[in-house]
């Protein structure tokens, strides 16, 4: 074909879900698609995870050639979980500082390079004089060196350096806030005006770090972040607050006026770093006011990179997000902008979510137009849409869209008397990305080449396995003292007699010795203990029914430079089954499999064969069996370029 190619990568998108609905008439854009060019299954990777999928695209690789294996990995040094976008950072990697007068300064950057190794299909093309856009594309942040335009999205950071914090504020008491993965911030009205009725709350939002009062590696602590101000008047008789933020009570940054019930646009408001302005951080965050009355609750999100003055760089060339700005306005530059976390915590509710989600698809078809507008000729772009991987994630749990006949979620328990409308939520989705690629259709040149992929599909997750409890009662795990629960991180484990781990959501370490810190299990060794642990696992069973679908030695399903970093079993696991979440941050639970009771109700970190992703094109395919690999290679046969070394994909259209 002769024009550019155009790809939608739809982050979640399931083929039976997609074939059931295009079946029933209601997804006639992908039914159209389907008719004029091609509609398969997609393979994806092994583990089925979105950082792991996108890069196999991104390089062409497999995980053993780009290095990335889970959103989790572990130190080896210390055997601590730590975010697969970044590498293990040693003590000779922490610069030195000096001290004056209370003030720390860093000797040296202590930049943290992206974690993922391999040369990205972006830079092949830009190199061979393609235009290339590639907006919000997972796994990019830090955002790669590049000539080509480049947007980061998921693993982008918000302003605290978490992957998303958000700030509850209430007049209630809250007893137990310990499971809540939010700054709750204990807040009273006050009667400012002295008329007897409460008319103003005075509080914080906290951003970055206070890295100028941080030795160098040091964790913050909760008051070791910076803050803006945050002014809100609340009506005497109406639902409506104003809220002020940033600068000064009479010249705040922004301000808006906003009922009960609705989003604010983004604030914005800037973060001291040093005194008398001479480094100030520019952050924005989202407002939504639940109630004022008789109890104050409000929500703001996590604060976000404010795009106009970017804190650190989220594109390439570093003044891409200012380009952006212009274009767009502020957009949500935190990698996963849906807010899953104060639904999980159950202090938002699906309809305050469905609301929020609605505003992150603003901003999303906005960026979409705008590359639409600048597609031209034979240009390569492509374009991230985060419209159904959380929400399935988040609302499988009150109708299964995959198996009109799935019994019961457990998770169902937690709102027993759930509006029927809620079970229908993930469809509606469904839906709104027919619309999404009607519109790209339209839009497109009619020499343009169309691809819409996903990077996996999903199933219910109704039970979770603790593999750590697993490899505790099989002998694998000891804890100090003959407890029978505790955790890596808090220094239970007895590494002198441990011989496997879990951290990460499908990889399992052998305390290795000459790799693991205190590692125990001689390299001989090795090969023989991982065929063990897996005859193990595939006996695993949950009253009769299997739980393990695979699970593999690490050099028996990678190749690549970066083969040696690979957890050394890989875990695929059936259809309704999971890692636990206290598994894979390295915990020890008592129990070794058990209901799902989080709204976190639908999953795809299982074995890849049960959640393969779709593939749709505008042109016929000669064969199938296509996996995200070969999307890479399609990019750059299209533009004539050979596969670059350690790619192991080929073109669709070959």
């Amino acid at each position: 074909p002769a024009g550019g190619v155009f790809v939608l990568g739809i982050d979640g998108m399931d083929p039976v879900i997609l074939q059931r609905m295009m079946d029933e008439g209601r997804m006639p854009n992908f039914e159209r698609l389907a008719a004029e060019g091609s509609f398969q299954e997609l393979g994806t990777s092994n583990p089925p995870q979105s950082p792991v999928a996108w890069s196999n695209f991104v390089t062409g690789m497999n995980p053993g050639g780009h290095g990335i294996y889970d959103f989790l990995h572990r130190d080896p040094h210390n055997y601590m979980p730590i975010s697969s976008a970044t590498p293990p950072i040693g003590e000779d990697d922490i610069p030195g500082y000096i001290s004056i007068f209370g003030w720390i300064v860093p000797l040296g950057g202590g930049e943290i390079p992206n974690n993922r190794s391999g040369t990205p299909f972006w830079d092949q093309l830009s190199d061979a004089g393609v235009d290339v856009e590639v907006y919000r594309m997972p796994g990019n942040y830090p955002p790669t060196p590049s000539e080509a335009f480049t947007l980061s999205g998921m693993g982008t950071v918000d302003m605290r350096g978490t992957p998303g914090t958000y700030t509850w504020y209430t007049s209630e008491i809250m007893l137990d806030t310990s499971g809540v993965k939010a700054d709750v911030e204990p807040v009273t009205v006050e009667d400012v005006d002295g008329d007897g009725t409460g008319d103003t709350v005075f509080t914080r939002l906290k951003g970055p770090p206070d890295v100028f009062h941080l030795i160098p590696g040091e964790m913050p602590g909760d008051d070791d972040y910076l803050t803006a101000p945050v002014w809100v008047h609340v009506s005497p008789r109406d639902d409506v607050v104003w809220i002020k933020a940033g600068g000064d009570l009479d010249a705040p940054t922004s301000e808006w006026v906003l009922e009960v019930g609705e989003w604010s646009p983004w604030l914005e408001m800037d973060f001291e770093a040093l005194p008398w302005s001479l480094l100030n951080l520019r952050g924005m965050a989202r407002f939504y006011v639940k109630q004022v009355r008789p109890e104050f609750i409000m929500y703001a999100s996590p604060v976000n990179i404010a795009p106009g003055s970017p804190a650190q760089p989220i594109t390439t060339p570093d003044d891409g997000a200012e380009a952006l700005y212009d274009e767009l306005g502020n957009f949500f530059t935190q990698g996963m902008p849906e807010e899953t976390n104060a639904l999980k915590d159950g202090l938002l509710d699906e309809d305050d979510y469905v609301k929020q989600v609605a505003v992150v698809h603003e901003d999303g078809n906005a960026m979409l137009d705008l590359a639409l507008d600048r597609f031209d000729g034979r240009d390569c772009t492509f374009m991230y849409l985060s419209d159904i991987d959380l929400q399935c994630h988040m609302l499988w749990r009150h109708k299964d869209p995959k198996d009109p006949h799935a019994p019961r979620h457990p998770a169902m328990g937690l709102t027993p008397n759930a509006p029927k409308r809620w079970g229908d939520l993930i469809e509606s989705f469904y839906e709104g990305v027919d619309v999404t690629l009607g519109h790209v259709r339209e839009r497109l040149p009619e020499d343009a080449t169309l691809i819409v992929i996903s990077d996996h599909g999903f199933q219910a997750f109704t039970r979770k396995i603790h593999v750590n409890a697993w490899l505790r009662d099989n002998g694998y795990l000891v804890l100090k003292d003959g407890a029978t629960t505790g955790s890596i991180a808090l220094g239970d484990v007895d590494w002198s007699k441990t011989r496997a781990y879990g951290v990460g959501f499908n990889g399992i370490y052998l305390n290795l010795e000459g790799r693991e810190a205190e590692g125990i299990v001689p390299p001989a060794q090795a090969d023989a203990l991982a065929d063990e642990i897996i005859a193990g696992l595939l006996t695993l069973t949950d009253d009769g029914t299997r739980t393990i679908y695979r699970a593999d030695k690490a050099a028996d399903v990678y190749s690549g430079d970066r083969l040696a970093e690979a957890p050394d079993v890989v875990i695929g696991f059936d259809k309704g089954y999971g890692c636990s979440d206290e598994s894979t941050l390295g915990e020890v639970p008592e129990p070794i499999i058990e209901d799902n009771m989080s709204r976190w109700s639908g999953n795809h970190l299982m074995a890849p064969e049960v959640v393969p992703g779709v593939l749709l094109s505008t042109h016929r395919l000669p064969g199938d069996g296509h996996d995200l690999t070969d999307i890479t290679a399609t990019l750059l046969d299209h533009y004539g370029l050979e596969p670059g070394p350690g790619m192991v994909g080929t073109s669709i259209y070959r």
